[in-house]
């Protein structure tokens, strides 16, 4: 809450564990600039979700509603990741980190729609333009 107080402003401890409540998404304690951009920017529009529609269908390979962590991984070309490439990381540690953003709701193996909706909502919480999530999107899937 440090934050806030910068800028002269004042919780009472109920308050702030209800703006932490819905600000705090990873559970961490602390608000970051993208878990505030997320809350503020609310939810994606329907452009955006057609792109993010489109990824999940593609990496859907068998069209069963369903999309296994098996199937993002053949879908995802590690030695692309600036972090190889720069020798920062191996393929295997980016690999890693990469899939560990997918299956988060329920550890399953299974990729919901809702997981990746979640994790596009928080790239386009970052992304000013529509059409720049759009491109991106397109070059990703």
């Amino acid at each position: 809450m440090w934050g806030l107080k910068d800028f002269d402003i004042h919780l009472d401890e109920n308050q702030a564990k209800i703006l932490l409540a819905k600000f705090d998404r990873d559970g961490s304690g602390t608000v970051n600039f993208d878990e505030f951009l997320v809350a503020l920017r609310g939810d994606l529009n329907e452009n955006r979700l057609t792109y993010i529609a489109g990824a999940y269908d593609k990496l859907d390979v068998n069209k069963d509603g369903k999309v296994t962590l098996e199937d993002i991984a053949k879908l995802y070309d590690v030695s692309q990741h600036p972090d190889v490439m720069a020798k920062k990381k191996t393929p295997e540690e980016a690999y890693r980190e990469f899939m560990s953003m997918w299956d988060t709701q329920n550890a399953d193996g299974i990729v919901t729609f809702q997981e990746f909706c979640e994790y596009f909502r928080d790239v386009s919480a970052s992304i000013d333009t529509d059409e720049y999530f759009a491109a991106m999107m397109v070059s990703a899937w």
